[in-house]
């Protein structure tokens, strides 16, 4: 008899794609069956997971995750030719923007975008620090990050930028659409490591 796996209220949030708050309303409804543990700690079956959500999708069925992307980007110019190159993509998605970093980081927790383009040279905060806080915080939900930035020719820059791993990386000018089919292909892939996750966890 295998050993009963279980998943924190965090793990199924990301498994899902939603706020662990919505987690525990289902689990304070009853809708989503949950133990305690001697430490006060919510721990969810995950079979009985598994099973709510084959529920969730039977009662109400997507034909596509609609993304949620984020620009954080000072330049008007670059937001509008950015908005327009993704008004036109052939995929369900949400588009908001943020003109500085403090703004960016706002809505970041705000939104939970699974996507952040991001510039680096920004007000308030500039991008490198904004993708260190990103990453050591559970604000960006485990956002992919594709940075955006006009400083390919500075060295000390370049470095940083390798050095903080962005999962994609464009340098002004660039080609809207293979920004456009990156972001596609990156979503497409973090909804594929949702899913495996849930799987794994059963």
């Amino acid at each position: 008899m295998g050993v009963k796996r279980y998943l924190t209220t965090g793990e199924a949030a990301r498994c899902c794609g939603v706020g662990i708050n919505t987690v525990k309303r289902w689990i304070q409804k009853g809708e989503l069956p949950c133990v305690i543990t001697p430490g006060g700690h919510w721990r969810i079956p995950a079979e009985a997971y598994e099973q709510f959500i084959a529920r969730l999708q039977a009662a109400s069925p997507q034909p596509a995750a609609n993304h949620k992307i984020l620009l954080i980007e000072d330049d008007p110019a670059m937001c509008t030719l950015v908005e327009g190159a993704f008004a036109l993509a052939d995929f369900p998605h949400t588009f908001d923007i943020a003109n500085d970093g403090y703004s960016g980081l706002i809505k970041i927790g705000a939104m939970q975008p699974d996507l952040i383009l991001l510039d680096i040279m920004l007000p308030e905060i500039n991008g490198l620090e904004l993708m260190q806080r990103i990453r050591a915080s559970q604000e960006g939900h485990d956002a992919r990050i594709v940075v955006i930035t006009g400083a390919g020719d500075r060295r000390l820059v370049k470095r940083a930028i390798e050095a903080a791993a962005p999962d994609a990386l464009f340098h002004k000018p660039f080609d809207t659409s293979e920004l456009v089919a990156t972001a596609q292909a990156l979503l497409t892939q973090s909804k594929a490591t949702q899913i495996d996750a849930a799987r794994s966890a059963s």
